[in-house]
This record gives structure tokens, sequence and C-alpha cells, in this order.
């Protein structure tokens, strides 16, 4: 995959659809409650990216509703933390799960870093790959 440096713009729609995909293919009530939460998240962020780019009253009104939408669906009960602990074995993977998402996005954030023109960019992805590697750390 190449990577277009001349494009600042993350093409949101790619994550919109991608969501959209999960929702539709999930099987299960747990499952497509946790799609339709990462949805809302997806949602939240581009009507703020449309609300700072765009800002009139429609889009300052749907982020508001999209933030409201992400914290009612947030109390659901399905999506809380189980109240009986995980078997140990779940909570390595998990872990091992989440350390590996984390090298994929330094990696990210490094190529970034490595082809941005832009000194702030350059800045703000180092230092999140810094705190990211403490994230990493932290789960190994």
């Amino acid at each position: 995959m190449a990577l277009d440096v001349e494009t600042p713009e993350v093409p949101l729609k790619q994550f919109f659809d991608y969501a959209t995909r999960q929702i539709k293919t999930t099987d299960t009530l747990p499952a497509l409650l946790a799609s339709a939460f990462i949805g809302l998240d997806l949602i939240e962020r581009g009507t703020t990216v449309l609300s700072q780019i765009a800002p009139v009253d429609a889009h300052q009104t749907a982020l508001v509703a999209a933030t409201d939408a992400w914290w009612a669906l947030s109390e659901a009960p399905t999506l809380a933390w189980p109240e009986r602990p995980m078997p140990d074995a779940d909570v390595q993977q998990f872990s091992q799960s989440i350390a590996a998402l984390v090298m994929v996005v330094a990696e990210a954030l490094l190529n970034i870093a490595s082809k941005t023109t832009e000194p702030a960019d350059r800045v703000a992805c180092l230092r999140a790959a810094h705190h990211a590697g403490h994230v990493h750390a932290a789960l190994k």
C-alpha cells in the first residue's frame, strides 16, 4: 500500500464503510452492540471534523447529538466490563491483541513522522509513538 504524503486528509469514508460492513455482518447481539458502539465513535469523530471544516449550526447540532448517542449507548449493560474476571488465558490473549495493535499504530506514526514535512505533525506523531511504546511495555 503506497502512502500518499501529498494528501493530508484521512479517508474517513473507508472507516465508515468498514464499520458498516461490521454492523451488517455481525451475528451476535453483544458483537452487534460493540460494532454499533464503534460506529457511534466514528460518527462522533466524523461530525467533529465536519463541524470544524464547515461550522454551520446543523453540523454543531449533529456533533452534540452524536456525542449524546455515544454516551447513551455506553450505558448499555452488555458493553460494561464483565462482573466476573476473565480466565487468565483470555486476559493474556486480549492483552496481546492490544499490544499488537499498539505496534501497528506506532509503526504508522513513525512512518508518518519520517515522511511529513510539517514539524508539528512530526512532533505529535513522535510523542504519540512514545506514549504508545509505554502502552506496549505495560502490556508485555
